[in-house]
């Protein structure tokens, strides 16, 4: 009997919040860790929390619905 690996299809959208759930993860790992014995330089901590995972949730989060009539109807 053989048996083939068929990957399972993923919407991209749904690795994108894998990707944001580990480096929040690593976020998390590297503020429990003494100053000397961190693995991130201050700058890449800095970089990934004040840049790229608010960029990344406000991407994945996004609403494309009018907050008012007004903004519906006068684009």
């Amino acid at each position: 009997m053989t048996y083939h690996f068929l990957p399972r299809e993923e919407y991209e959208s749904a690795k994108l919040e894998r990707i944001l759930a580990e480096l929040e993860a690593i976020i998390e790992r590297e503020k429990k860790r003494h100053m000397m014995d961190e693995h991130l330089s201050h700058s890449m901590r800095d970089l990934l929390e004040d840049e790229i995972i608010p960029m990344l949730e406000a991407e994945l989060n996004y609403d494309p619905t009018p907050d008012t009539a007004y903004d519906f109807f006068h684009q």
